[in-house]
């Protein structure tokens, strides 16, 4: 184990947040009001409780507790390549391409298993693009001396999170188990900051062919991919 934990890299750049999301807002008062108009009150109460807040600092907050904050306070407990449920780990990528192929391969996983159903199913995500300062250790072209950590048997690559968590390590470098990318993983936020949005992306998974196109803006599909 030696030989895998004998590199590091002081990384210092944006990686890729790829997370589910809405392309357009919807009237939070819609399900809490009534009558018509009334929605109109509930925004003025709204704007006089953020009186006197510094302008962006609500937005800053929604985007660091949407793309940084989430696994750490509310998943945990989720088991993943990187985490066995014990702490909270975060996934980026150094590539948009690298992003979109590894939410892809989750949604089908995750949709395949449904049987008898047609037609096609539609996800839309939010990408930010999330600042990020560390010494890594970079697992990177490791893979070929040690191939489990492309394995959909997670058992190497949690111990390895384990190990480096408990050590005190913010966080690794890792290959993409989907393409030929790089991942970023984060066991801690103090290295995260300046979220800022990216982009917009809407999956539609066919249910029959199990293919998906990804679509940056309403028919401009950037990638489309079968699962086998």
């Amino acid at each position: 184990m030696k030989t895998l934990f004998g590199r590091t890299c002081d990384f210092q750049g944006d990686v890729y947040r790829n997370i589910v999301s809405l392309r357009e807002s919807v009237d939070l008062f819609d399900d809490l009001i009534d009558e018509a108009g009334q929605s109109e009150y509930a925004i003025a109460a709204e704007a006089r409780v953020k009186e006197g807040i510094p302008l962006g600092m609500i937005d800053r907050g929604f985007h660091y507790t949407t793309a940084i904050d989430y696994p750490f306070t509310k998943e945990p407990f989720l088991l993943s390549r990187y985490g066995n449920g014990t702490f909270g780990v975060w996934y980026g990528s150094l590539a948009l391409d690298t992003t979109i192929h590894e939410t892809i391969y989750h949604m089908m996983k995750e949709e395949s298993r449904v049987e008898g159903l047609t037609g096609r199913l539609k996800r839309e995500r939010a990408v930010y693009l999330v600042r990020t300062r560390a010494v890594l250790i970079d697992l990177v072209g490791k893979q070929k001396k040690y191939p489990d950590l492309l394995s959909d048997d997670y058992g190497l690559t949690q111990q390895i999170a384990e190990r480096l968590q408990k050590e005190g390590h913010p966080g690794l470098l890792a290959p993409s188990a989907r393409c030929a990318g790089t991942n970023l993983v984060a066991f801690t936020p103090a290295i995260l900051n300046e979220p800022r949005m990216n982009c917009y992306l809407t999956y539609s998974y066919d249910y029959q062919s199990k293919t998906v196109e990804v679509e940056r803006q309403p028919g401009e599909v950037i990638l489309r991919h079968a699962f086998r």
